[in-house]
């Protein structure tokens, strides 16, 4: 896939693009990272299609939005000014975990401009379990002349593949799968260290929108996936029921990338959708 980088209003896009022909696809990706996350399935599904990967505002190569706290909906609109930058009147969406409610947003507010959606990981958040996330899941990282702030945000990564959330550290939140690898960490330090005051941002906003009140709004037909090793894999039934009329499915995720990417190019080229809970 090509590496780019389109001129918006407040500043510059870092995207990649690949494939060619069909509805294009646009993928989202999570929270602490940026696109290269989704290169691996986006590479495969670009055999049937046109994929664009950007980066967030504010993640990876891209610049952030003005404001210094977007919520949901202004990085959703910033989605739209980036589609109509590049010529692409209508897309199918796929968003990870914070790019899932992007998705949900953008598809609500621009219900022309999407066509299917792809919903990857949907979580919800009880009062309490927000507030905690909202003061320390993503903090900002700050250079210090000792370099104390590396040492703090190699500790933190290296937890954020191991817990949900990071900062609690026992057995209760310990994730599911094997442990990461060194380059997986060494890929979200590179992503938290570039972006240290502007990642929160994104990940503040998605913790402030409220998927609960929003997913039953979704018109676009939509396909709600769960990898068996998310942390919201629990959720999954909560999801179906604010989403009846969604396809529900479980992915192997990371697990089985070839599989995850046949799962959501077999939604996105059906004729018909079945019933929730059937495989598409």
């Amino acid at each position: 896939m090509k590496r780019r980088f389109a001129d918006l209003a407040w500043g510059q896009v870092h995207y990649r693009i690949g494939g060619d022909g069909g509805v294009p696809l646009v993928m989202l990706h999570g929270g602490a990272a940026n696109g290269a996350s989704l290169l691996p399935a986006a590479g495969l599904i670009a055999t049937t299609r046109l994929v664009l990967v950007p980066d967030l505002p504010g993640c990876g190569e891209s610049d952030a939005l003005p404001m210094p706290q977007p919520e949901i909906d202004d990085l959703a609109d910033a989605l739209v000014a980036l589609l109509d930058a590049l010529g692409l009147p209508q897309v199918d969406i796929h968003g990870a975990h914070l790019g899932a409610r992007i998705a949900v947003e953008a598809a609500l507010r621009h219900p022309a401009r999407a066509r299917r959606v792809i919903l990857d990981g949907v979580g919800f958040y009880e009062e309490a379990a927000r507030q905690a996330m909202l003061a320390q899941v993503a903090p900002a990282i700050v250079p210090d002349a000792e370099g104390d702030y590396l040492h703090a945000a190699f500790g933190m990564c290296r937890a954020y593949f191991r817990y949900f959330p990071w900062f609690e550290r026992d057995a209760a939140h310990r994730r599911a799968g094997p442990p990461p690898s060194a380059a997986a960490i060494h890929a979200k330090l590179l992503e938290v260290l570039r972006n240290g005051t502007t990642y929160p941002r994104a990940y503040h906003a998605a913790l402030r929108y409220r998927m609960e009140d929003r997913l039953p709004l979704l018109r676009s037909p939509a396909l709600l996936a769960f990898a068996r090793t998310d942390n919201v894999f629990p959720q999954r039934h909560r999801a179906a029921a604010l989403l009846p009329d969604a396809t529900m499915v479980e992915t192997p995720g990371s697990a089985d990338i070839a599989t995850t990417a046949a799962i959501f190019t077999r939604f996105l080229d059906a004729q018909s959708f079945p019933q929730r809970g059937d495989e598409p």
